[in-house]
């Protein structure tokens, strides 16, 4: 018979209620701690099983269960859990693993980060950023280079918040990847970086065909403040209009308010210009409309 959520529950309960009462009374001796360590095992094996023979509910409660009482003792059950239908079971699964810390957690939890589920996708980047970042930076950078998009898209936006500077050269290539939101979180990924090495690889990223790629490398620039980006973002301020206020305030941010009067003059004279160009081929047209008039005539 398989056990129902509300039992599990109560049996966990009771198990931490024995080790407490043991803990509070001082009864710690050898053959108690044998027979505390006999049932917590007793314990983990119902919820196992309770996990495989159980609907969504009972394998809710199993899962959660188990990262309580039995962290040390699933890491493979963890880690298979982490492929269940279940959102909230693929959730507790990648969270339990993060709290385990067993560098054999981190490919599954990379490959993970193809889930669907937004929940899900958090509590796997959040668990990979428990680990220390020499056991995990090689193999996120691995996976830059995975078939997946998705897994390129999230490990490059969690190579951007681990922050560490080695992974830089990697998230510039990344920058000309096939797949739009890769790029995208890539030049999110950079700006947070800081590293003056990828300010000419976000400067051609201002030419990118997906406007939030471009998006993302103007905003890069702008926390930069690096003046190589001065002349790229005053062409794209006149070249582009749906960028136009985005690279005005970049420009700010880079050159300070103060010394925009130039530009600021530009946008004037391009505002004459654009009047008078208008005018001078009204006026053509109708010079030709007259022609044909007294032609016709």
């Amino acid at each position: 018979m398989v056990l129902q959520s509300q039992r599990i529950d109560n049996l966990i309960d009771f198990l931490e209620r024995v080790e407490s009462a043991a803990i509070e009374t001082l009864d710690q001796n050898e053959e108690n701690k044998k027979l505390l360590e006999a049932l917590r095992q007793e314990v983990i094996d119902v919820l196992k099983m309770a996990f495989i023979e159980g609907d969504r509910t009972v394998r809710r409660s199993a899962v959660y269960g188990l990262s309580k009482i039995g962290l040390d003792k699933s890491l493979d059950f963890f880690i298979e859990a982490l492929n269940d239908q279940d959102e909230h079971v693929r959730g507790w699964a990648a969270e339990a693993l993060g709290r385990i810390g067993d560098q054999r957690a981190i490919i599954p939890l990379i490959k993970a980060l193809a889930d669907e589920n937004h929940y899900v996708c958090f509590n796997v980047s959040a668990s990979l950023k428990h680990f220390a970042p020499n056991l995990v930076i090689n193999q996120l950078l691995r996976a830059l280079n995975d078939h997946n998009p998705l897994i390129r898209r999230r490990v490059s936006k969690l190579l951007g918040e681990l922050g560490d500077p080695r992974v830089c050269d990697s998230l510039i290539s990344a920058l000309k990847d096939s797949d739009a939101n890769v790029r995208y979180e890539t030049a999110e990924a950079l700006r947070k970086l800081k590293n003056p090495a990828s300010i000419l690889p976000l400067i051609s990223a201002l030419q990118d065909p997906s406007h939030d790629v471009r998006t993302a490398a103007i905003m890069a620039l702008s926390c930069f403040g690096d003046d190589r980006a001065i002349e790229p973002l005053v062409a794209m301020m006149i070249e582009q209009k749906d960028h136009r206020h985005l690279c005005i305030e970049a420009l700010k941010n880079i050159c300070g308010t103060d010394n925009l009067e130039p530009l600021f003059e530009l946008i004037r004279s391009c505002k004459k210009m654009i009047a008078k160009t208008s005018n001078d081929i009204l006026e053509r047209i109708s010079e030709k409309k007259t022609v044909h008039t007294h032609e016709g005539g």
